[in-house]
């Protein structure tokens, strides 16, 4: 038997009130007049599990919480979900253990309500398959419970127009997968391996681009071939190899004549510094010079100052004047004290006469000062001869210097800027050969890397074609499942059944020859069609324990587009026939949940029925206002 999935109750909890309904029988009805909220109570049941549903304003507007009792594998949980809610509690019912809250959206750390329903049913809870199925990509699409629910739910939307989503192109690829899945045509480490070749084929695709965009340029670029860069690289090392030991010449010699310049220049400031030192003793000895030369200039006026008086003194020696000898008054009778002159009448010192020594001390002295001036003066030329000296040497060794500096400036300047110059276009010229030889390596190794995936694809199709050998016998099933679904159509008693089977490539139902989309809608072919394609799986699912398709089948308004024709209410009758049939052979091997505005009376076995009126509708507290009447709210 397949995926065991079992709706136990179902609670709707408003503001004051709440209504419990449940699910004991393997075939239950829900029945009413339009507007009670048939449909409603199928939309709450999905909404509930942590599905998105069509649910009117007025069910929106009064119901808080939403609850559901069911067992998935023989185990039991309750689902409990507050209207507008993106959480799902979820809570064991035989130990009481809480093992959610699972987010029915896309949330960071918080586990996902229709990953974790797959797992409780024994399936991949995070399965990703190709989003293309013909020449797969590394783009991908996850598959959720709520895919597997098209299989389970046949809303009322939907039961005349298309089979669990076919006509969406995204929902379509899912739809294949999952009966790929539940029947066993496919594996999750088949799509794992579908994936992988997808990442690598596109790895191929994407590295070749690359290697394409490349040679373009190399091409546009007129970039030379790896060959010529090889040829080209050695005579380019070469030149630079060449020119770097020129230029080390010219700087070897260079640096010998800034030594020799080196050497001048530190012989120039010893010049200098030597001739400071010189005018300084020179400025020295001119100071003693000049003071040699005044001493000796006052020692001469006192020796001739000397000379004079000793003349007068001689002179004048033996006169005694009576009278004076410029007014010629007498002196002679004046009172004059002892020891004055009779003529100034100034003291009169008693001193011996100086004589010849004084005299001589005088010109000892000057000969003395004579002696001492022509040392100085002998200095002062020595060290003037010495300045003179340094100075030419100084001048001499300028020019020199000069001479030697314009040698260095001019020529091996020019020479040193030529080479280097020319050394600077070797090695831009190295550069653009290196980055051409990087780019023909980055083309050749892309393609190195596309070939190895393009290897690793292969290796992962071997893999995946010899898994899909596996299953190969596991095709059967979509032949078994025809002859079902083939069977269950031609027990409808249609008038118009002719033959009736599953394509085996798309797994869409086929009557007379003809794909669903070609049926004609009048007669209600397509609602029929639909139903007897659900039908067949869920009869396949019950008798074969070795695929995973649900047992559960929920099925709203099967009588949607069926006419009031005598034959039309016999094709209604046999389809209640066949919910009937199902219980009467396999028990509770299976639920069936049908919403439909009444059923035919005196059905065979037993089945339970929930009916609601416009006084007691599906959700408490909250009557419809009567047939006819649409409610604004």
């Amino acid at each position: 038997m397949g995926s065991s999935i079992r709706i136990k109750r179902v609670t709707i909890k408003t503001e004051n009130q709440q209504a419990v309904y449940s699910f004991q029988q393997p075939v239950t009805f829900i029945t009413g007049s339009i507007g009670v909220g048939k449909s409603s109570l199928l939309e709450l049941l999905k909404y509930g599990l942590g599905g998105t549903a069509n649910l009117m304003p007025a069910i929106r507007s009064n119901v808080k919480v939403i609850e559901v009792e069911a067992s998935l594998q023989g185990r039991n949980y309750r689902f409990i979900r507050e209207m507008g809610e993106t959480t799902v509690d979820v809570i064991d019912t035989e130990t009481g253990e809480l093992i959610g809250p699972w987010s029915v959206t896309n949330r960071k750390y918080m586990r996902k309500a229709s990953q974790q329903l797959l797992a409780l049913l024994g399936l991949p809870a995070d399965l990703r398959i190709p989003k293309r199925r013909v020449k797969p990509t590394s783009d991908t699409v996850g598959i959720s419970f709520f895919d597997l629910y098209k299989y389970i739910y046949l809303g009322q939307n939907g039961i005349d127009t298309n089979v669990v989503g076919h006509t969406d192109r995204n929902l379509d690829n899912k739809r294949r997968a999952v009966f790929e899945l539940l029947y066993g045509l496919n594996s999750p480490e088949l799509i794992d391996l579908a994936v992988q070749k997808g990442k690598w084929l596109d790895r191929e695709k994407s590295l070749t681009a690359n290697a394409q965009a490349v040679k373009d340029f190399l091409d546009q670029a007129n970039e030379p071939a790896p060959e010529q860069i090889v040829t080209q690289e050695i005579e380019v090392r070469s030149d630079l190899e060449s020119a770097h030991e020129m230029l080390q010449a010219v700087r070897n010699e260079s640096e010998a004549l800034l030594s020799s310049q080196r050497e001048m220049r530190n012989r120039v400031g010893s010049l200098r510094s030597e001739l400071n030192e010189l005018s300084a003793y020179r400025d020295i000895a001119a100071g003693d010079v000049y003071k040699s030369e005044s001493l000796l200039a006052q020692l001469r006026l006192e020796q001739q100052a000397m000379q004079r008086v000793e003349v007068a003194n001689n002179a004048l020696s033996g006169l005694e004047f009576s009278a004076c000898p410029r007014c010629l008054q007498d002196v002679m009778g004046r009172d004059v004290p002892d020891g004055h002159c009779l003529l100034c009448m100034q003291s009169e010192d008693v001193t011996e006469p100086s004589g010849n020594g004084e005299l001589k001390r005088l010109s000892s002295q000057i000969m003395e000062t004579q002696a001492l001036l022509l040392q100085d003066a002998n200095a002062l030329d020595s060290h003037t001869a010495e300045i003179h000296r340094v100075e030419r040497q100084l001048a001499e060794l300028t020019i020199e210097l000069e001479r030697s500096s314009s040698q260095l400036i001019s020529p091996q300047l020019e020479e040193v800027q030529s080479l280097s110059m020319r050394i600077a276009r070797l090695e831009a010229k190295l550069e653009q050969l290196e980055a051409s030889s990087a780019r023909w390596s980055n083309y050749s190794s892309t393609l190195e890397e596309a070939a190895a995936a393009a290897s690793e694809a292969a290796l992962v199709e071997a893999a995946e074609a010899e898994l899909q050998l596996t299953l190969t016998g596991n095709r059967a099933r979509v032949s078994e499942l025809s002859r079902v679904f083939n069977a269950t159509v031609r027990d409808l008693r249609l008038p118009w059944y002719q033959s009736a089977g599953i394509d085996p490539d798309s797994y869409m139902p086929v009557v007379n020859g003809e794909q669903f989309e070609d049926l004609s809608v009048g007669g209600a072919r397509k609602t029929i069609v639909n139903l007897a394609y659900h039908l067949a799986n869920l009869q396949y699912a019950i008798l074969h324990d070795d695929v995973a398709y649900p047992t559960l089948l929920i099925v709203d308004s099967p009588r949607k587009n069926v006419g009031q024709t005598a034959e039309d209410v016999a094709v209604s009758w046999q389809t209640y026939l066949a919910f009937m049939r199902l219980q009467s052979e396999h028990g509770g091997a299976f639920q069936v949940i049908v919403a439909d505005n009444s059923i035919p009376r005196e059905l065979p076995f037993e089945y339970s029925e929930l009916h609601f009126t416009y006084d007691a509708p599906v959700v408490p507290g909250v009557p419809h206002p009567g047939e006819g009447v649409e409610r604004v709210s």
